[in-house]
């Protein structure tokens, strides 16, 4: 499936390889795959003129991604094959748009409207996407028609590997009290564990407390993430590509590698859990970041970027436009930079 989603890709855009990343005990086999979307942070049409910056590519080339995606979901259906998409948080910025989002319920609509087609097809049954809240639209789930979304999955089925998660979680963990954090950590890296309303209190006390008061300039990024170099599509995707470890990779590439680790590392030995990848967004800075766990298992930190901010492959190189996806099918994760053809 993975040659088949690049090809669905290559057909509507220019394609090149941030990351890959390989470990067998995912347990992924080769007639699904799962793609996941980062945050986007969507505005009204009226509100993005208060800012410098906005969604990259938000009424054209993300409209053709989300459009081949429900295409390919189709086909792939009809011969007896799976593909699943999710958005893990940071969908519509609730916190851009509006003061107190919590009080106007009319403030997802307001979004969407200046977004019609892209909001109709990622919201379409045809591919129903799984969305997780994040920091920026956590207000959704006072909402009628988001309070199923959730703040994090695992996957696959019946045996998960996987974490996946908005992110915001680990500013948190640097930002809060262990006390404060300590039920909201169960729950996260707890399979069996749901989020009761004084759980979900605290989440969103913690969320609000961790923004920044000023967005005029940026989200997460002063500067664009580095990247490193990009793989053109014609080389074919390494088994392993671009990895951070640290010892050697800048602070930013191996951010929160150790403490998500550490996370798994407990629940595992806590539950008989045997996770071994979280994914996040939240920091607009694609990457995977590896290391190991204490018994030798693999450990990956995948962070699947954005579609909005800058990214660069080396410092002080031209921005390129944020605009990632990532896929992951037969046990292997690629994460790939999109631009116009």
């Amino acid at each position: 499936m993975h040659d088949r989603f690049l090809q669905t890709l290559l057909n509507i855009a220019d394609v090149r390889l941030v990351a890959s990343y390989t470990d067998a005990g995912l347990g992924f086999d080769a007639n699904t795959i799962d793609v996941f979307l980062p945050d986007m942070h969507l505005l009204s049409d009226a509100r993005r003129q208060l800012y410098q910056y906005g969604t990259n590519y938000a009424d054209t080339l993300l409209v053709d991604v989300v459009g081949a995606l429900i295409q390919l979901r189709t086909d792939a259906g009809q011969e007896g094959k799976t593909v699943n998409v999710f958005h893990i948080g940071d969908y519509l910025d609730l916190w851009r748009e509006c003061l107190l989002p919590a009080l106007n319920p009319g403030v997802p609509d307001q979004i969407k409207a200046s977004h019609q087609k892209l909001t109709s097809l990622l919201e379409d049954d045809a591919l129903n996407t799984g969305f997780l809240l994040g920091n920026h639209d956590f207000d959704l789930y006072q909402f009628a028609d988001y309070d199923t979304w959730e703040r994090r999955l695992f996957i696959p089925d019946g045996a998960p590997r996987i974490l996946v998660m908005h992110g915001d979680y680990f500013d948190w963990i640097e930002r809060a009290l262990p006390e404060e954090i300590r039920d909201i950590g169960v729950y996260y890296f707890g399979e069996s564990h749901e989020a009761g309303d004084a759980l979900i209190g605290q989440m969103r006390d913690l969320t609000y407390r961790c923004n920044h008061p000023d967005y005029a300039q940026f989200i997460q990024l002063q500067q664009p993430a580095v990247l490193g170099p990009l793989q053109a599509n014609d080389e074919g995707p390494p088994a392993n590509y671009n990895l951070q470890v640290t010892g050697t990779a800048p602070a930013a590439g191996v951010q929160f590698l150790e403490k998500a680790c550490e996370e798994c590392v407990n629940v595992n030995q806590e539950s008989g859990s045997k996770l071994r990848m979280v994914i996040i967004g939240h920091t607009h800075h694609a990457r995977i970041a590896t290391m190991n766990m204490p018994d030798g298992t693999p450990f990956a930190l995948v962070d699947i970027g954005a579609w909005i901010e800058n990214c660069t492959e080396a410092a002080g190189a031209d921005p390129i436009p944020n605009a990632q996806i990532t896929a992951i099918s037969e046990n292997q994760v690629r994460i790939y930079q999109l631009g116009p053809k």
